[in-house]
């Protein structure tokens, strides 16, 4: 064989490019007709029916309907069906680390837990290493059953609670975990070949709830996820708005009151000192509230009480109310957004709670933001975290040779 012939491309080569496209429009736009295939991909009808025929074969794409007939034969709609391959996601929590396989329809078809044991907190080195290694077996144990399941894994996306510093994947310090500044892209990369992406876990849920939840159909939206911490995620004209130093929507580090200018931060800002997990456990023992085991108290916690007639919950559930409005009221009038997404601890009674953030805004702001419950559930990071590593997948590989 000539070296010019090793240059061109076959004609399976160039249908598998097609088929890959075809795939990919169906995966961005949801189902379609044919028509409509071939006017995003600017393949001939021709092109498109051969295609189209062959993946349905194959079983990566399904008829899903009908258009409405407006006097001729009604289209036929197709849609992708996932396929036979997956993507690893992981979910990186103060406590545990959750993992999963999800394949390209959004399905979550493998979720494991891995709890960090008490031993494994704080910053010393031995620690970090620890709960590192607890990370990579379960990253390993899930493209390792990606195989015998038989759908290869194609890439791979882990969430943290913390700035991710582009392109290395370095994270900052990550109080949560005990954590210092680390080359957390770098590590995981010495156990797996795949194609990694790295993301902050509330930049994670918004592109989640963009992709696949409450955020289908806007191009401007934010995400707020109250957790161990407090952070937001921006999607801009259908994209992650990162910021210039990766830190956009750390709205943790939102000052409250005037007697904050006179304090300093270091890896905890103003807001998330008020409203993260270890304020809160602080504030509920100083109150009389216990907690069983010494266990950190989140904001999903104490609203859970609060919904018992607990009184020293419901207190502190008003004062988490008005600081999360007051961060959801500042992030309305600087953004604009179309909607923004409340997940993780505000979801908890989501009917009542979301009323209450909006009554304390009205008449304060320029415009009460539309505000919707997170509709990805408890793995909406997760999931968030699986639809960025599907981003980073060339349309090629989404046909199997």
């Amino acid at each position: 064989m000539s070296d010019l012939s090793r240059m061109t491309a076959t004609t399976r080569t160039v249908s598998t490019i097609n088929q890959g496209a075809i795939i990919q429009a169906l995966r961005d736009h949801g189902p379609l007709p044919r028509v409509r295939i071939g006017e995003l991909t600017g393949l001939s009808p021709a092109t498109v029916n051969r295609l189209t025929t062959a993946l349905i074969k194959r079983k990566l794409i399904v008829q899903d309907g009908q258009e409405p007939s407006t006097g001729g034969r009604p289209s036929v709609i197709l849609r992708y069906t996932g396929g036979p391959r997956v993507v690893s996601s992981i979910h990186l929590r103060g406590d545990r680390v959750i993992g999963g396989l999800v394949d390209f329809d959004g399905n979550l078809i493998e979720r494991q837990e891995r709890l960090f044991s008490a031993e494994s907190g704080g910053a010393s080195t031995p620690d970090v290493d620890h709960r590192l290694e607890i990370v990579a077996s379960l990253l390993s144990g899930l493209l390792a059953l990606a195989d015998r399941l038989g759908t290869p894994c194609l890439s791979v996306g882990v969430s943290v609670p913390g700035v991710v510093a582009e392109p290395d994947g370095r994270i900052g310090p990550l109080p949560e975990l005990g954590w210092p500044e680390l080359p957390l892209g770098e590590f995981l990369r010495s156990h797996t070949d795949l194609p990694l992406t790295i993301e902050n876990d509330a930049n994670a849920l918004a592109y989640g709830e963009y992709r696949r939840g409450a955020g289908i159909g806007t191009s401007n939206m934010v995400a707020v996820l109250l957790d161990n911490g407090m952070g937001a995620g921006i999607i801009s004209k259908g994209a992650l708005h990162r910021g210039q130093h990766f830190e956009a929507g750390e709205i943790g580090y939102l000052l409250m009151e005037r007697s904050s200018l006179r304090r300093s931060y270091g890896t905890l800002g103003d807001l998330e000192d008020r409203v993260g997990s270890a304020a809160l456990t602080r504030s509920a023992h100083a109150r009389g509230l216990g907690t069983r085991d010494n266990a950190l108290l989140t904001a999903h916690d104490i609203i859970q009480l609060a919904q018992t007639n607990n009184p020293i919950a419901r207190e502190m559930a008003d004062e988490i109310l008005d600081m999360v409005s007051m961060a959801v009221g500042a992030l309305s009038v600087i953004l604009d957004p179309e909607i923004i997404v409340v997940g993780s601890g505000i979801t908890a009674g989501a009917d009542d709670i979301i009323p209450q953030i909006q009554g304390r805004l009205s008449g304060r702001i320029l415009r009460v933001p539309g505000l919707v419950p997170s509709t990805l559930g408890e793995d909406g990071v997760l999931l968030g975290a699986a639809e960025l590593a599907m981003s980073e997948v060339d349309q090629v590989d989404f046909v199997p040779r």
